[in-house]
């Protein structure tokens, strides 16, 4: 039976759990989670998106499609070392809609309240709570900041994970976890086909050690890429392997096999740490992302985040920032400056191929969270983003924009 069918069959299970109303009180839990949220962008000369799943992006207008999101989520449980976890939550999605998605389905095996294992549909760890973004009430801004967050594809894997704890001295504890599975997901391209991360492979390893109000997290993911791009990317290969036997030149042909996606692997590495102390909330975190493949530039990312909590107000602030290494663009021979119209247009497309994945832009973020009841929250966020070369949060850029921009957002975070 292939995988990929794994967590309609945890759902199936799970559903079955829900359906014994005579378990006893406390076996079976439906809770819930939302965000209604706003967004403007003082310029209309680029769209600005949440992370890069996101078709569209918010313009010189009110837009609530970016930061919306509703999810609701059943736990059951057979025994005090087997469990289940249905989540399924609808967002604004890469093909323009809110259809349902199953972000979680799966089961838990505890033998020791230390170890458990996993298997299904589960969340993906890449940086500290990466796998709660969609939960807005359990983070202090109106959205993780899109530097570190917003570029990362891949938020949940069909496979498996284990993980254990063990104390370290004092009160706290050093938490192992291992995660092993193939990716379902498809990202939005700018030709408007989409790319599908599907059956990829991805694994990783965290270290994260806890102790009273502190946690600080190492984190290793490891993606390796099965599919490549759609038709029209592979086009521009078909185009140089052509114009490498037209113009007698075997460096465009080399060329051609370096755009390839198929076959890359891609490397996260992430360090980051969060606390408080007092009324004051503190969060820090660094990320380095690595790739085999031109097509996806090597960066560094981090933010850092401060906030004072005066009862049920909590005034904060964030900087975060990333930078692409862009690679030397590539050896065209005496293609680049043909006039000829084919010349022209491959020489245009390979470019856009290379910089659509750069990003290296900086975020001066200020807000306030208001605890308005036990559960739910409303907060008010205004961002200053400088971009300094071609980033995919920005959609269609128009030509003469100079990069800088003012985002408001407003939400309300509840959950039940």
């Amino acid at each position: 039976m292939r995988f990929q069918y794994a967590p309609l069959i945890v759902m199936a299970i799970s559903l079955a759990v829900c359906a014994q109303g005579e378990q006893p009180e406390g076996r079976f839990k439906l809770s819930g989670f939302g965000t209604l949220g706003l967004v403007w962008n003082h310029s209309g000369q680029a769209g600005f998106i949440r992370d890069v799943s996101q078709p569209d992006g918010a313009r010189h207008h009110l837009d609530g499609r970016i930061d919306s999101r509703l999810g609701l989520q059943a736990d059951g449980k057979w025994s005090e070392t087997l469990a289940g976890t249905l989540q399924v939550v609808s967002k604004y999605r890469y093909d323009g809609t809110f259809r349902p998605d199953l972000s979680w389905a799966f089961l838990g095996w505890s033998p020791k309240p230390e170890l458990e294992v996993r298997g299904g549909r589960l969340g993906v760890e890449t940086l500290m709570d990466a796998d709660s973004r969609d939960v807005g009430t359990t983070y202090l801004w109106v959205r993780p900041p899109v530097e570190c967050f917003g570029g990362i594809p891949v938020t949940r894997l069909d496979g498996v994970d284990l993980s254990g704890t063990v104390p370290v001295g004092g009160q706290a504890n050093l938490r192992l976890k291992a995660f092993f599975g193939f990716t379902s997901e498809s990202l939005p391209l700018p030709d408007g086909t989409d790319l599908d991360l599907d059956r990829d492979r991805i694994g990783g390893l965290i270290f994260e050690v806890q102790g009273g109000n502190w946690r600080a997290r190492l984190t290793y993911a490891r993606f390796k890429v099965r599919g490549d791009f759609p038709p029209p990317f592979i086009a521009l290969q078909t185009g140089l392997q052509a114009f490498a036997v037209q113009l007698n030149q075997p460096q465009l042909g080399q060329t051609a096999a370096a755009l390839r996606f198929s076959g890359g692997t891609l490397q996260w590495f992430s360090a980051g740490v969060t606390g408080e102390q007092g009324p004051i909330r503190i969060q820090a975190m660094a990320l380095r992302k690595l790739s085999d493949r031109i097509v996806l530039p090597p960066s560094w990312a981090g933010l850092v985040s401060l906030g004072y909590r005066l009862d049920s107000l909590e005034p904060y602030a964030v900087w975060s920032r990333i930078a692409s290494q862009l690679p030397a663009g590539p050896d065209l021979g005496t293609l680049t400056g043909n006039p000829a119209p084919r010349a022209v247009a491959l020489v245009a497309g390979i470019d856009q191929l290379l910089t659509s994945n750069a990003n290296t832009q900086s975020t001066v973020a200020a807000g306030v969270r208001w605890d308005i009841m036990a559960k739910a929250d409303v907060k008010l966020q205004v961002e200053r983003i400088a971009v300094n070369q071609a980033s995919s949060f920005w959609l269609e850029p128009q030509s003469g924009w100079d990069g800088r921009a003012v985002v408001v957002s407003a939400v309300l975070d509840f959950a039940f």
